[in-house]
C-alpha cells in the first residue's frame, strides 16, 4: 500500500502505518545489500576462483533475498522471526564461502562482496526481531562467521578482523531501538485516537440529549407541570400521577436517571437512582421535590468505578432523605421541597430543605419531629452526622454527611 492510499484509509492505523515504514525499510536495506552483490560480481568476477562458484553464491545470495523481500511484500510486514534465524545461517555460510572463493590478495576489495552485503542485510535482524538479545545473537553469527574467515583464510590481522566485526552488532541493535520506536509511537497514536473517538462519540450523544431535552422541556414538561399545579384535572390521583412523571421527566432532562436495569453495584449510581425514585414517589403523594444530583453524578465519573460512595452509605441516605421528606409532608405545609447531593471533600452530602412552617428545635426533644429515630438513626448508622437548622415561619433545613473514610463507610 503506497502513503497516498495509507493517508485515504481512514482505518489505517498508527501500529499499522509505522509498521509498514519499518516493512520499507527493510525491503530497501535488503536491495541495497543485493545492489553491493551486483557491483562486486560485475566489478571483480576475474578474482573469483573459480568463476561459476562465484557466480552460483552471486545467485543463492539474490536469491534467498529476493525470497525474503517477496515474503514481506506479500505480508505487508517484515518476515516473521523464524525466517530471521535462516537469514543469519545463510549470512554466515556466505562469508565462509566468499572467503574461500576469493582471490587471497584481492580478500579486502569488492571481490569480497558477502562482507559489505551481509553488513546491510544485519538491519534485518533488528528491524523484525523484538527482543534485543536476540537480535544481538543472531547478529553474532554472521560478525563471528566474518571474524574467522578473515583471519584465516583472507590472512587479515585479528586487531583488524575483530573491529570490522562490530558493526554487525551496532547495525542491528540500532535498527532495533528504532523500530521499538516506531512502534511504541504507533500504540500511542492509536491509544489517542481510541480515546479521541470515544469521546467525541460520547460529545455527539451528549449535544444530542440535550437537544432532546430541549424539546420535552419547552414543551412537555411545562404542559405537565402546569396540569399539577392548576385545578384543570380534579382527578386528585391523577393529578398526582401527572406530578409524579412531570418529577421523572424532569430527572430525565437533567439526566439524573441511569440507565433501565438499576443501579447495579455502583453506589454512587444508586444513590442517584435512590433519590429519583424516592422523588417521583413523594410527588405521587403530593409533594413536588426538585432534586439535584448533578455534582454527585459528574465527581462519580471522575472516580472511575463508582467505588467513592459504597452502597450501604447510599441505602442509608435514601431511606433518611424519605424520611425526612415524610416529615415535609406531613408537618411543614407546603408543597414543595429541594433535595440535593454531592460529594464534598471526603464526605457525601446529602440535604433535604423546604421552606414551610418551620420549628424551633430547642423546644422540640431529639431535634424536631421525630428527627432523631428516623433520620439521624439511619445516618449514625454508617458513621454519618445529621445537621437540623429550622426556624418558626423560615422552613426546615436537614443535612446529611457521611465521611467515605468512616469505619461504617468503607464496606458496601
Amino acid at each position: 500500500m503506497t502513503t497516498a492510499e495509507e493517508r485515504a484509509d481512514p482505518g489505517c492505523g498508527g501500529v499499522l502505518r509505522n509498521e509498514r515504514i519499518v516493512l520499507r525499510a527493510y525491503v530497501l536495506f535488503r536491495l541495497g545489500g543485493l545492489l553491493q552483490v551486483a557491483v562486486g560480481a560485475v566489478a571483480t568476477h576475474p578474482h573469483y576462483r573459480p568463476l561459476w562458484a562465484g557466480l552460483a553464491l552471486c545467485a543463492a545470495v539474490f536469491a534467498e533475498s529476493l525470497a525474503l523481500v517477496a515474503v514481506a511484500l506479500r505480508r505487508r510486514r517484515v518476515p516473521p522471526p523464524v525466517l530471521a534465524v535462516a537469514d543469519s545461517a545463510v549470512l554466515a555460510v556466505a562469508l565462509v564461502v566468499g572467503g574461500g572463493l576469493a582471490d587471497r590478495t584481492h580478500g579486502s576489495t569488492w571481490a569480497y562482496f558477502a562482507y559489505p552485503f551481509s553488513l546491510l542485510a544485519s538491519i534485518g535482524f533488528g528491524l523484525v526481531v523484538t527482543r534485543l538479545p536476540a537480535v544481538l545473537a543472531l547478529a553474532a553469527v554472521p560478525a563471528s562467521a566474518y571474524a574467522a574467515t578473515a583471519v584465516l583464510r583472507l590472512g587479515e590481522p585479528v586487531w583488524n578482523a575483530v573491529p570490522n566485526a562490530v558493526p554487525y552488532l551496532a547495525n542491528a541493535g540500532i535498527a532495533w531501538a528504532v523500530a521499538r520506536a516506531l512502534r511504541r509511537t504507533g500504540r500511542e497514536l492509536d491509544a489517542a485516537t481510541s480515546t479521541a473517538a470515544a469521546r467525541e462519540a460520547e460529545l455527539a450523544a451528549e449535544r444530542e440529549r440535550v437537544r432532546h431535552a430541549r424539546l420535552l422541556h419547552d414543551r412537555v414538561l411545562q404542559t405537565l407541570e402546569t396540569l399539577a399545579r392548576t385545578p384543570w384535572i380534579t382527578d386528585p390521583g391523577l393529578r398526582a400521577h401527572v406530578r409524579a412523571e412531570a418529577v421523572w421527566l424532569r430527572g430525565f432532562v437533567r439526566g439524573e436517571h441511569p440507565a433501565p436495569g438499576g443501579a447495579g453495584t455502583d453506589g454512587t449510581a444508586h444513590l442517584v437512582h435512590g433519590l429519583s425514585s424516592l422523588a417521583e414517589d413523594m410527588a405521587r403523594v403530593g409533594l413536588a421535590v426538585e432534586l439535584n444530583t448533578a455534582q454527585l453524578r459528574s465527581a462519580g465519573r471522575r472516580e472511575g468505578t463508582g467505588a467513592a460512595v459504597p452502597a450501604l452509605v447510599a441505602e442509608a441516605l435514601v431511606d433518611a432523605t424519605r424520611e425526612a421528606l415524610a416529615n415535609v409532608l406531613r408537618h411543614a405545609g407546603t408543597e414543595r421541597a429541594v433535595v440535593r447531593a454531592e460529594l464534598s471533600g471526603n464526605a457525601v452530602l446529602v440535604s433535604v430543605l423546604d421552606n414551610g412552617t418551620g420549628f424551633d428545635p430547642s423546644a422540640v426533644p431529639g431535634g424536631g419531629l421525630g428527627l432523631r429515630s428516623s433520620v439521624r438513626d439511619r445516618v449514625t448508622g454508617v458513621g454519618g452526622r445529621v445537621q437540623v437548622e429550622s426556624a418558626p415561619g423560615s422552613g426546615t433545613y436537614v443535612e446529611m454527611r457521611v465521611s467515605l473514610s468512616a469505619t461504617g463507610a468503607r464496606h458496601s
